[in-house]
């Protein structure tokens, strides 16, 4: 399907999307605008600034793996260097149609800097696929300690689609023999591919080095499951700015829920999906649809600040003016 028609889709999507989340939360409606306003007037601005400084804190953890990865493969840069290039990526994660944009362009950047795009590519391959199967584990156990709630086919369906496509995935590369078969398949009928499988090799080739780094790779999941944790007090904490009565525990069910769900390639940059899983992911715990919508406001709002510093960041890297996270 040509891209444009793919764009045009995501934007219908998130359009669509937008629209049933105005309708749930009952903003079409005086009294629904009246109590969002109310919502957001009366936030805490104690919880405001933790909830902003956990966003931080997460977003460190993220760096932190991906610097681990790639220089176990000899990719060597400053922490500061990696966590820039992923709030380079965060910003492209906006404008971009999924958020593989971002880790696209965030791989480049280091590829760029060390030479080395097989293994850049490969780092963030390996960073993200560690983190997918935690986020199935961890949101998997989240739907079966709530069946009476999240009995919704939705959910049941996206956590299936996920795991038969990581399994997919992690076939090919860890079974030759498919991807061969693949290859001949297509680049014999199409010879405008070759250069597309010759990268591919590269990439597998790189991907699979990991294997003989086992310390690694249990480091990459111990990490995931922390991420996951800090990533449930984000949420957390960002719901008491608006709420002071919200369980730890009912977030640390919804919050990989929710995660799973953004992460459904439905939507330009999540737009009205990510507003959508919170609101409804909220309701069905027992809390109100616009404590939901407020949360996801407000996570929107401090994702738009990670881009817009990736955004600052990445022509003053290009133009060397900041090296390793400092001035020249």
């Amino acid at each position: 399907m040509p891209k444009h028609i793919i764009r045009v889709l995501q934007i219908l999507g998130s359009l669509s999307l937008i629209a049933l989340v105005l309708y749930k939360s009952d903003l079409f409606s005086t009294q629904g605008r009246v109590e969002l306003a109310e919502y957001l007037a009366n936030a805490n601005i104690s919880w405001l600034f933790a909830a902003v400084l956990i966003g931080f804190v997460v977003n460190m953890s993220s760096a932190l793996k991906w610097a681990m990865l790639a220089r176990v493969r000899g990719l060597h840069a400053s922490y500061w260097r990696f966590f820039s290039y992923y709030l380079i990526g965060q910003f492209y994660n906006l404008i971009l149609p999924t958020s593989v944009g971002g880790d696209f362009v965030r791989s480049y950047e280091l590829g760029k800097y060390t030479d080395n795009q097989a293994d850049s590519l490969a780092s963030v391959f390996v960073e993200r696929y560690t983190g997918v199967l935690v986020l199935l584990v961890v949101s998997g156990l989240a739907v079966l300690s709530q069946l009476s709630i999240f009995s919704v086919y939705f959910v049941l369906i996206s956590l299936l689609i996920f795991t038969l496509g990581l399994g997919f995935i992690a076939w090919m590369i860890f079974d030759p023999r498919l991807y061969l078969f693949c290859k001949q398949l297509i680049s014999s009928k199409f010879e405008f591919t070759e250069p597309i499988f010759s990268k591919l090799d590269k990439l597998l080739a790189s991907v699979q080095v990991y294997g003989n780094h086992r310390a690694a790779l249990v480091w990459a999941f111990v990490n995931s499951f922390v991420f996951y944790f800090l990533a449930v007090l984000n949420v957390y904490i960002t719901a008491r700015v608006f709420h002071l009565d919200v369980s730890f525990i009912d977030m640390l069910i919804a919050t990989p829920i929710i995660m799973l769900i953004m992460n459904i390639p439905i939507s330009m940059g999540n737009w009205g999906l990510m507003e959508g899983a919170y609101l409804g992911v909220f309701q069905l715990l027992g809390y109100s649809p616009i404590l939901g919508l407020s949360v996801a406001l407000l996570m929107r709002l401090k994702s738009l600040l990670d881009g817009a510093a990736g955004g600052v960041l990445h022509p003053l890297m290009a133009r060397g003016k900041i090296v390793s996270g400092k001035y020249q």
